[in-house]
């Protein structure tokens, strides 16, 4: 089914597929951080991870950036993983046709990847990726503000919320 032009899920639609398809974004969720044994995760002895058509890359992908909250699983392994979801909707100045939209992206990285910092590495290529784009609806993605979170056992979770105007209608 076509996502309707201007509705909430294609906004949130369009930012996961800028996510899905960064390099730098994909890397940092997946490869671990740099050590003796291990090349920078931006390294050009890597293997690029975007191929939309491999399967591994879609693997990867519905492992590391979900729409839906799902942690039950983060303390079995160490990971980086984001979640994409709807935040809170409120209307402009009590204008029945313009709404303000959040969409909130939680970043959570197992404490293994942070030797490098990788949470607030991962939070700035979100920035960049996204503050200031043209996603959906009217003008552009600001960045609206962020959170530390509670965490699954061995985690760090930063929240992020990002905003943009919408018509109602």
């Amino acid at each position: 089914m076509a996502l309707k032009p201007g509705s909430m899920r294609e906004a949130i639609n369009n930012i996961y597929q800028k996510l899905i398809k960064n390099e730098t974004l994909l890397r940092l969720l997946y490869y671990p951080p740099m050590s003796a044994r291990n090349p920078d995760p931006l390294s050009d002895q890597l293997s690029n991870l975007v191929n939309p058509e491999s399967e591994e890359y879609w693997n990867l992908v519905d492992d590391r950036i979900m729409l839906a909250e799902k942690t039950s699983d983060l303390e079995d392994r160490p990971l980086c993983r984001l979640y994409v979801y709807a935040g809170r909707r409120r209307p402009v100045f009590n204008n029945y046709q313009l709404a303000t939209q959040e969409v909130i992206i939680n970043v959570f990285t197992h404490e293994y990847f942070e030797k490098d910092m990788r949470s607030v590495w991962i939070s700035d290529v979100l920035n960049e990726i996204l503050t200031l784009k043209r996603i959906s609806g009217f003008g552009q993605l600001e960045y609206a503000g962020g959170n530390p979170l509670v965490a699954p056992a061995g985690y760090k979770q930063y929240q992020h919320i990002y905003r943009y105007s919408d018509s109602k209608k």
